[in-house]
């Protein structure tokens, strides 16, 4: 059974429009835009995308999902515990010492995983 399928364009640099956030660390060329609950372990992300646009993070990190606990303890995943709708979490203590929880249907800019230099050279 055929299954929706959204598209969703995005125009990135190396060098965000930002003089807050550093450039990026590797190359854009392979970078989409996903929902925060398909980012999947091992992709690279970059900054998280709204309406106006990427909010680039200093520290681009690995995702390491794991499910969402709202009672962990980290201090952060309380915060989306009233939240209605699906919550992921990306990363649990790297590049921050708490958990980083999503909304699942937030977009995210990522580098996948298979598209990493490092992923292309062990090929």
């Amino acid at each position: 059974m055929p299954e929706p399928v959204d598209f969703f364009q995005a125009v990135v640099t190396a060098y965000p429009d930002d003089t807050d956030h550093a450039p990026l660390l590797h190359d854009p060329v392979h970078a989409r835009v996903a929902r925060a609950g398909d980012v999947a372990a091992g992709d690279l992300i970059l900054a998280g995308v709204g309406m106006g646009g990427a909010d680039y993070f200093n520290d681009q990190y690995t995702a390491r999902p794991e499910p969402y606990d709202p009672a962990c303890g980290c201090g952060v995943c309380c915060h989306l515990a009233d939240h209605p709708g699906d919550v992921v979490v990306l990363s649990n203590g790297h590049p921050w010492q708490a958990c980083d929880p999503w909304p699942a249907d937030d977009l995210v800019l990522i580098v996948p995983a298979h598209r990493l230099p490092e992923q292309d050279a062990k090929e």
